[in-house]
């Protein structure tokens, strides 16, 4: 049984009780205590697992961070130094949710989750191919992550503690990489917050970087 199991939940990487009753309809559950008695598989959250081999890499952690608590996306700090626009490594996954604000401590690493509200979550983010293991229909698993834009004014937007322009400069932000990306889409996507905070902020954040 589980020979049958690996081969066919393997390419979902991260699964959950749902997606094991589909493939196994019939398959007694606690067969998932067992198996992760034994290691063969880890819990992430409630009804979510994952391969205990599972190779440990960022795009592992991110499908994980989409699926545990979803809907959701990568933004914040994960995905302003995935674009290089930060200079810290960051340990915990941040990610936008439309629901309640949470933090989960999995196998596989933190992950921070900060609600905003449903209106501003439906826009600025990007389904990115960065999955390598193939899906269950032979495409790889799209992960959400905010573009670049968005995930500064996610950024802005949730940590309205960065106010003052000494704040902002003390993020050391990539001022090549911001260039690139505060442009008519970044100004688009900051209409549609209507915040008068977040548009003093980044006036803030534009004068101090010349842009």
């Amino acid at each position: 049984m589980w020979v049958e199991f690996q081969d066919k939940m393997r390419p979902f990487r991260v699964f959950s009780v749902q997606d094991v009753k589909k493939q196994f309809p019939s398959m007694n559950l606690m067969n998932l205590v067992r198996w992760q008695e034994k290691e063969y598989i880890m819990k992430l959250r409630n009804r979510w697992y994952a391969f205990n081999d599972a190779e440990s890499s960022e795009n592992m952690e991110w499908l994980a961070a989409n699926l545990i608590y979803s809907p959701s996306y990568i933004s914040l700090h994960t995905a302003l130094s995935w674009y290089n626009l930060i200079p810290e490594m960051i340990a915990t996954t941040t990610s936008v949710t439309t629901r309640k604000t949470n933090h989960f401590s999995t196998p596989l690493g933190y992950f921070d989750y900060h609600g905003i509200k449903p209106e501003l979550f439906g826009f600025g983010y990007v389904l990115e191919d960065m999955d390598p293991f193939m899906g269950e229909r032979g495409k790889s698993r799209k992960i959400m992550v905010a573009s670049p834009q968005k995930a500064i004014l996610d950024f802005f937007y949730i940590n309205n503690f960065y106010d003052s322009e000494k704040d902002i400069e003390d993020l050391r932000l990539n001022e090549t990489e911001l260039e690139k990306i505060i442009n008519s889409e970044f100004y688009q996507y900051l209409g549609k917050f209507q915040s008068k905070a977040l548009e003093r902020r980044i006036r803030k954040l534009t004068k101090i970087y010349g842009l």
